[in-house]
């Protein structure tokens, strides 16, 4: 009865809160994130995940935040009333000093901005102006006198938060800590401050300091407690301490500063007696601290001293918490809210994997004919020749090897193309194209060329040359082009002339001068001579600098275009950016010196000429239109309806000319029964002792015990008695960074090395470019061996049009329409309306999108509220709890950890290295060349067992399995296929059985990516992907391991060298690296490491 008397008395006092005269007017900015209607997820919870709270004035009532709504409770505890509820993410709430009003951070008008609203969460009002960009807010404070706020601001480039001050009658905002005081420091010099509190008489703030950036790591300690004298703007530190210094919290008589800090491999309470120094221990453990992650939602969540200073109120283990100050006397305060949240509807969905013939999704560098009546391209390493008309049915060119980027003689009887191997490297050919004479080779020393073009008259071409050995050393293609020399060759022979260095060149075109010849290399258009001997001639000429500045999270510096060519008069330049096409004027030359134009700039002129986008342009034969290819479509338009309206208008003039590229489907036939093993089949608990299990053609025909399976007339039979069978593992969060990009490697070892280690299918979350499904269809068509390979293709960016639904459904439009694949990943498309945005458009098309989870709680949690339906890498935060766990449950979003890539703590991939130094084995020698193994191997970063948080991480993972919650497991392409096994033993280290683990790696990443109607367990009807086993995985998932035979689409092969087994005896090719010395791994290891810091100077990725 007490109990109920208190609460009604809180209650009461919240009316008559409600009722108090709010601060001075100010614009009031309406909550303009309206529901995504499709589904109620709603659910009681008695525990809260990384909590902020605070304390009113008059210690009558506590304020905290639980999944981006605002709760109120009475302190001794109870049910806790919602403030604040509904679409905005609303976070981190803190009374005035009067305790009539409260501020606190909401994106409730599409962006983080800071808010103030009534102590009863009525009349909210902004007080920031962040309009535009992806701000973030965190830890909002009041000064004494209520009429100031602090909070930490960050904007993404800077990736540091600076420490503003904001009026809170006007808005008007200063900043008080730069992060980049000097304007333009680097990554290790900026400065930070988090979780300010001010001083009882306002002369001084307290705050958590760091130099860096929240990617910077290093030992211990990152952060001190520093104060800022608001009148000297001077900086002095206050605890510096050997785990760090965060998340300050004054006492009302200004004496007392409890602070967190990190001892050993726990975050521990202390407090420091400003008077004179003392120190002592309040409190261990605290919840860990995010010292090791993204921290945006701050260190620690803010704790609160009590109005007479005797306890502290915080958030630990999932509860609210009041500490005793003298004592270290721990009490509950315990509560019960209610969670409401809509969200869209269930975007996940499970896809067939397609059957019959491979439909080529993406050619290549499309090149109209002189007289605009053909199209020549490039598909799959062959060249194929169309009409240029709709219907028009694609022939191949008869030409030797694997043939790229073809472009035409001026009289369209020839055309000249480059062929390349890993082990043979390329060279430069000219082909008839009516086939009636052969090919020619026109290069005498095998390298790596590339865009090779026919002069004028015909007689020569010139051609982009590198060297094959710095290719194949090159750890990744992301970055662009090899850096090349521009060379010349005689069609009928002759030797070659090197016309200079042209740096990572690509888009080579001729110049409006025959004697000269375009490149776009480095954010320049440049010329270049094709005579090296012409008089009075410069040998290469800067015409125009073209470079955007992308707004990423990761840097704001200028950054190259993916291609770039000037048009006939120079005036105008056709680019493409962030997948888009635009025309863009280039200004004229001012003092002999060429100008430079940032894309991105609106004041540059440039106008975007696509809405779906582009992943090859050109300007067609007389520079009067243009053509570009999306997927296998190749459109063409004149430059005169570019003029006006908006992109999606100018789009939709385009002509449209799909080339369909049709290959038989790779189906093994016969039908092969394995007997005598033990089949887990990973439908449910499912396990079979002396199994017969049926394959016919690529597909499981049946399953049951010996004797029980109906076997066909000539089926051939291999005991594997002792043996162990479970599906092929899935790889959820795959990469396949090692893959050459625009001219591919077919029979690349990232796929092979998969396949050999067990991993018959993966999905690769953000390939960086199209060319992913070249490879796909490769394998499928049974061109080269390697794992089955699903992809996202490009992931969608902040550079991405997001600004509407329409702007959604047009970009995603290419991946569901042109790419045909389901998977996209959204990857920081901006602020909050645009990422629901996304949401919008991929419900209208039937896709299913993933996220980037980039150490960002308050990102993840957003974009689960939203309703995607995946979530890339851990959460920052762990242990998580209830209240998060439901969610994640309910939700059907996935997770997919990436214990080896781990966001909160230090992964354990050091620990994993120095613990499998065998693994260099003669096995792993065959798929991973040892240089690149190497690589990886030597950048891992140890740590102490103390130090080693990863433990927590796999044991959340297994807390949101064991709920109910959709787990996967993903590799994020550390070692090809290898250290998939390491991810399996890092996921059980926090306690899952071997049998939830492989449920993870198996049925679970098959729902995780979509196909578990054809993939993922050992069922009648499924595809024929499976693993035979020496050890039982069940008993200890290290015995995955143990592998010795790989089956994938039907084909049986030896896991120790992919030697096809069956139905075919055929060995698999060697790659170009097995056999090699000691000594050249060496040489290439070296070589590989100063290519790389030569490519990284000024290197940088579009997003």
């Amino acid at each position: 009865m007490q109990r109920v008397d208190a609460v009604s008395k809180w209650l009461a006092r919240s009316v008559i809160l409600a009722c108090m005269a709010p601060l001075p007017a100010a614009p009031v900015f309406a909550d303009t994130l309206p529901p995504l209607a499709g589904r109620v997820i709603e659910y009681d919870t008695r525990e809260v995940t990384w909590p902020a709270l605070d304390l009113a004035p008059d210690g009558r009532t506590i304020l905290f935040d639980l999944l981006g709504d605002i709760y109120a409770l009475p302190p001794e505890g109870g049910k806790a009333r919602p403030v604040m509820t509904g679409a905005a993410f609303d976070t981190q709430p803190v009374f005035s000093p009067d305790g009539r009003h409260i501020a606190f951070v909401s994106d409730r008008d599409g962006r983080e901005n800071l808010w103030i609203a009534d102590a009863d969460g009525r009349n909210a009002r902004r007080v920031s102006r962040d309009d535009s960009g992806v701000p973030h807010y965190s830890s909002p404070a009041w000064s004494p006198d209520g009429k100031t706020l602090y909070i930490s601001r960050m904007i993404w480039g800077v990736l540091a938060f600076e420490l503003w001050s904001f009026d809170a009658a006007s808005g008007a905002g200063e900043v008080l800590v730069k992060a980049q005081p000097n304007g333009d420091d680097p990554h290790p010099q900026r400065r930070n401050a988090m979780g300010v509190v001010a001083s009882p008489d306002g002369k001084s703030l307290y705050y958590a300091a760091k130099a860096g950036t929240t990617w910077t790591s290093g030992p211990l300690p990152h952060w001190t407690i520093a104060r800022l004298d608001l009148a000297m703007r001077q900086q002095h530190a206050v605890v510096t301490t050997p785990g760090g210094g965060m998340r300050p919290v004054l006492s009302h008589d200004g004496r007392w500063l409890a602070y967190a800090t990190r001892e050993g491999d726990e975050t521990v309470l202390r407090l420091h007696d400003l008077a004179n120094g003392a120190d002592r221990l309040l409190h261990r453990p605290l919840d860990p601290d995010g010292q090791s992650g993204g921290y945006y939602v701050d260190l620690l969540p803010r704790m609160v001293f009590s109005a007479d200073d005797r306890s502290i109120y915080l958030g630990l283990g999932g509860g609210l918490k009041r500490l005793d100050v003298a004592t270290g006397a721990l009490a509950d305060i315990p509560f019960e809210a209610h969670v409401r949240h809509e969200m869209a509807p269930d975007l996940r969905r499970q896809h067939r994997i397609d059957t019959g013939p491979v439909h080529v999704r993406v050619i290549q560098t499309p090149r109209l004919s002189p007289d605009g009546r053909q199209l020549v391209f490039g598909a799959v390493g062959r060249l194929y020749l169309a009409a240029n008309r709709k219907g028009a049915k694609p022939r191949r060119l008869d030409v030797p090897g694997a043939a790229w980027q073809p472009s035409w003689s001026d009289d369209g009887r020839f055309v000249t193309y480059v062929t390349w191997t890993a082990k043979e490297g390329g060279h430069v050919w000219v082909a008839a194209v009516d086939g009636r004479t052969a090919p020619r080779r026109i290069t005498a020393q095998a390298a790596y060329y590339s865009e090779p073009l026919f002069l004028a008259g015909g007689q020569d071409v010139v051609a982009f040359s590198a060297s094959q050995h710095d290719r194949l050393y090159r750890s990744a293609e992301s970055l662009g082009p090899m850096p090349s020399t521009l060379v010349r060759l005689p069609v009928d022979g002759g030797p070659m002339t090197l016309l200079g260095d042209v740096g990572a060149a690509m888009d080579l075109r001729r110049d409006a001068d025959p004697a000269r010849v375009r490149y776009y290399a480095d954010g320049w258009i440049s010329s270049h001579a094709i005579d090296p001997a012409a008089p009075g001639k410069e040998a290469a000429r800067h015409l125009v600098k073209l470079v955007a500045r992308p707004d990423s999270q990761y840097f704001n510096a200028p950054a190259p275009l993916k291609n770039a060519q000037l048009g006939a008069d120079g005036r105008t330049a056709l680019v493409r950016y962030a997948s888009q096409l635009y025309l863009v004027p280039v200004p004229e030359a001012k003092q002999g010196e060429a100008p430079t134009v940032t894309v991105s700039d609106p004041a540059s002129g440039a106008r975007r000429i696509t809405a779906i986008g582009a992943d090859y342009m050109d300007w067609a034969p007389g520079m009067r239109s243009l053509v570009w290819s999306v997927g296998s479509t190749v459109r063409q338009l004149a430059l005169s309806a570019t003029t006006d309206g908006a992109p999606a208008a100018i789009e939709k003039r385009a002509r449209s000319v799909p080339m369909d590229v049709a290959l038989p489907r790779d189906v093994p036939r016969g039908s092969l029964l394995l007997r005598g093993a033990r089949v887990a089949t990973m439908k449910g608990d499912e396990v079979i002792d002396d199994a017969d299990l049926l394959v016919v053609d690529n597909r499981i025909a049946g399953i049951g015990p010996r004797g029980t399976v109906k076997i066909p007339r000539g089926t051939e039979m291999r005991d594997v008695t002792g043996k162990f069978i479970v599906p092929g593992f899935i790889d959820s969060h795959a990469h396949w960074f090692e893959t050459r990009r625009r001219i591919l490697d077919i029979g690349h070892w990232d796929f092979a090395a998969n396949l050999a280690y067990g991993v018959t299918a993966g999905l690769d979350v953000q390939a960086f470019d199209p060319d992913v499904f070249g490879y796909a269809d490769m394998i499928d068509a049974g061109l080269m061996t390697g794992q089955r390979v699903f992809s996202t293709g490009e992931g969608v960016f902040r550079t991405s049009p997001m600004a509407s639904r329409e702007d959604a459904i047009a970009t995603l439009r290419r991946y569901s329409d042109y790419y045909r694949t389901p998977n996209i990943k959204q990857y920081m498309v901006g602020d909050r309306a645009e990422r629901r945005h996304l949401i919008e458009g991929a419900q209208a098309l039937g896709l299913m999108p993933t996220t980037e989870g980039a150490s960002d709680y308050r990102l993840d949690l957003t974009q689960m509220l939203d309703g995607y339906a995946g979530n890339e890498h851990s959460l920052p935060i762990a242990p998580i709890h209830d209240d998060l766990i439901q969610m994640l449950v309910r939700s059907r979003i996935s997770t997919v950890p990436t214990m080896l890539v781990l966001y909160g703590a230090p992964g354990p991939l050091g620990a994993m290295t120095a613990g499998h130094q065998q693994d260099f084995d003669a096995k792993l020698g065959r798929f991973v060349p040892e240089f690149a193994f190497a690589a990886k191997r030597d950048s891992a970063q140890w740590n102490r067992a103390d130090g080693q948080g990863f433990a927590r991480f796999a044991q959340q993972a297994s807390d949101i399995g064991s709920a109910g919650g959709l787990l996967g497991v993903g590799a994020h392409g550390i070692v090809q296929g290898l250290t998939y096994h390491w991810e399996l033993e890092a996921m059980a280290s926090g306690g899952a059985s071997p049998s939830q683990v492989l449920h993870a790696a198996t049925i679970g990443s098959a729902q995780v990516i979509g196909r578990v109607l054809d993939l993922g367990s050992i069922e009648p009807g499924k595809l024929a992907d499976l693993l035979v086993l020496d050890r039982d995985p069940l008993a200890d998932i290290r015995n995955t391991r143990s592998l010795e035979f790989v089956m994938q689409n039907g084909r049986l092969y030896d896991a120790a060298t992919l030697d096809e087994q069956w139905p075919r005896r055929r060995p698999h090719e060697a790659q170009w690296f097995e056999g090699m010395t000691s000594r050249e791994v060496a040489a290439a290891m070296a070589t590989a490491a100063a290519f790389e810091e030569a490519q990284s100077n000024g290197a940088s990725f579009e997003y």
